[in-house]
């Protein structure tokens, strides 16, 4: 996992107006098994328009994407790699955030999170615990990178986290959600 610069402060304040504009709900507490359940204390919104900005910023980062994933060497299988999945989260000061988990086996190649706001301590640890946390810092204007089924050599899907929010955190999940196939949009 890595996070790399991607966006601008300007960029990510436009972003945040964009953003805040949309119809956030309340994420269910708890989600999962009830032998794995993961805790949640975030607003989240997946009823993206398709209209909306954020489309045409996920349309934009999948051609690179795509650019980059272009050698065989890359991913197991040939690929129609195009982000179409998006979730906007927003995590207030003082939640409780999500604890460990990992995200859905449908999602492949790569898992792109676009911090546009605030602060916390997103974390890849080795299991649902919690154990050997080690912080992956992630500012305004960063694109966190994690590893999905699919690319060559990723292995297991990370357990991650995000904890010790003191500022509004929002952030754009951008997937490949293979059960969509490329043209599906949600």
């Amino acid at each position: 996992m890595v996070a790399v610069p991607c966006l601008e402060k300007g960029v990510c304040r436009v972003l945040v107006r964009l953003v805040d504009a949309l119809p956030f709900r309340p994420a269910r507490p708890v989600t999962g098994s009830s032998t794995s359940p993961v805790f949640q204390d975030f607003q989240l919104c997946y009823d993206v328009p398709v209209t909306h900005a954020l489309w045409g910023l996920a349309e934009s980062l999948g051609r690179l994407f795509r650019a980059a994933l272009s050698s065989d060497s890359l991913v197991e299988a040939p690929t129609a790699f195009r982000f179409n999945d998006l979730i906007v989260q927003r995590y207030t000061a003082g939640c409780r955030g999500i604890s460990p988990h990992r995200d859905h086996a449908c999602y492949v190649v790569v898992v792109a999170i676009l911090v546009l706001s605030g602060d916390g301590e997103f974390c890849v640890c080795q299991d649902r615990s919690g154990d050997a946390a080690v912080e992956i810092p992630a500012r305004p204007g960063d694109l966190v990178l994690m590893r999905a089924p699919g690319l060559r050599g990723a292995g297991r899907r990370p357990f991650h986290l995000l904890r010790n929010v003191t500022r509004c955190r929002r952030t754009v999940g951008l997937r490949y959600d293979v059960e969509k196939g490329a043209g599906g949009l949600k």
